[in-house]
């Protein structure tokens, strides 16, 4: 493992920032640590930087313990939300800063600024200055910046958080591909899932200062190991009586349900639904136009339930009574997270 938390602790008074947290990375990794706010993110990346020092435990990296190391001696570049750029200095100076910190030569300044400059796309802007460019043009600067230095690590704190949407998703593709070219280890914070989803190589799922699950998007995403990980993607309903949907076995102990958008399907009554003697029926209270679909909300007796439907498909209104089939659900007991289908499924594929 490149870099290693082991039994790291901290606290700040009352709150417990980081709770016996050890994970390893793999160099060359993109790393996404996803949580709701105040899960412990940026305290780890804090602390893995040397701007905070864990109470108990070890941070190591590459071999080697670095709890005693100060922050700019750990070789590690750290990109900010806010670009944090030094406004009265040029594109150039800005990227230059951290070399000449390190009292490089000045050919060498030249050399390295220039490929960077080249490296995010903004040859010909160097003489800029911070407030000439876009949000996404200064991130790219705080990008290079950090790059600088030739970092074996590099930390990025909500990287896109101050960014609108539509460049923010150009980043993100971006930032995938300039660190797979580079093949640094890479560490981002981030609360949205999508870009967790989109930009990581594994993702790390923090809440209350612990570690809930790390894997790839897709092992995170189709099996949780816990509750809290199986509710925190997309916009999950969740069901205090699972059984009012049918053919689902019981799970002794089992508290309450989960329920993702697409494990849930519905069907206007003059369309063909396959499993009909096992659909309930339900309302629809809410449609939603969400560019590549619609999404719904079904009242289904005391519960309402997020579906989508295809644009594809003939619309449903509010008010209108469809049938709803449950496909899938995550079961909750404690912080265990149980996923069951719908035996109606499962009778049928035996029937073929």
């Amino acid at each position: 493992m490149y870099v290693e938390l082991k039994n790291i602790n901290k606290t700040y008074g009352d709150y417990k920032a980081s709770d016996n947290v050890s994970f390893g990375i793999e160099k060359g990794k993109l790393i996404g640590l996803l949580g709701p706010s105040g899960s412990g993110k940026t305290t780890i990346l804090r602390m893995i930087a040397g701007l905070e020092q864990p109470d108990s435990g070890e941070i190591i990296i590459d071999g080697r313990v670095v709890n005693d190391v100060p922050a700019s001696e750990r070789g590690i570049g750290f990109v900010f939300q806010n670009y944090a750029l030094f406004r009265y200095m040029t594109v150039y100076d800005n990227i230059a800063f951290g070399l000449k910190v390190q009292k490089a030569d000045k050919k060498y300044i030249k050399q390295r600024v220039m490929e960077l400059v080249e490296l995010i796309g903004l040859k010909g802007l160097e003489k800029r200055y911070p407030s000439q460019l876009s949000g996404g043009q200064r991130q790219r600067v705080a990008f290079a910046r950090a790059l600088a230095p030739n970092p074996q690590l590099l930390l990025l704190d909500e990287p896109f958080a101050a960014i609108d949407a539509k460049i923010r998703t150009e980043l993100r593709s971006w930032l995938k591909d300039m660190i797979e070219k580079l093949g640094i280890t890479s560490i981002f914070v981030t609360h949205d899932q999508d870009e967790a989803i989109e930009v990581a190589d594994e993702i790390i799922i923090t809440n209350r200062g612990r570690i809930e699950q790390k894997g790839t998007p897709l092992e995170v995403y189709q099996n949780p190991d816990t509750a809290f990980t199986a509710g925190f993607f997309g916009q999950t309903s969740v069901i205090d009586d699972y059984q009012v949907f049918n053919h689902f076995e019981e799970v002794p102990g089992g508290e309450k349900a989960i329920v993702r958008p697409e494990f849930v399907k519905v069907t206007k009554k003059n369309e063909e639904q396959k499993y009909k003697s096992s659909a309930t029926e339900g309302v629809v209270e809410r449609v939603a136009f969400r560019g590549s679909n619609l999404e719904l909300k079904v009242r289904v007796g005391n519960t309402t339930l997020s579906a989508r439907r295809s644009l594809d498909e003939e619309p449903v209104r509010e008010g209108e009574v469809v049938d709803v089939f449950v496909q899938r659900i995550f079961v909750t007991k404690g912080n265990e997270a149980v996923l069951l289908h719908n035996t109606a499924m499962i009778e049928d594929w035996l029937v073929i």
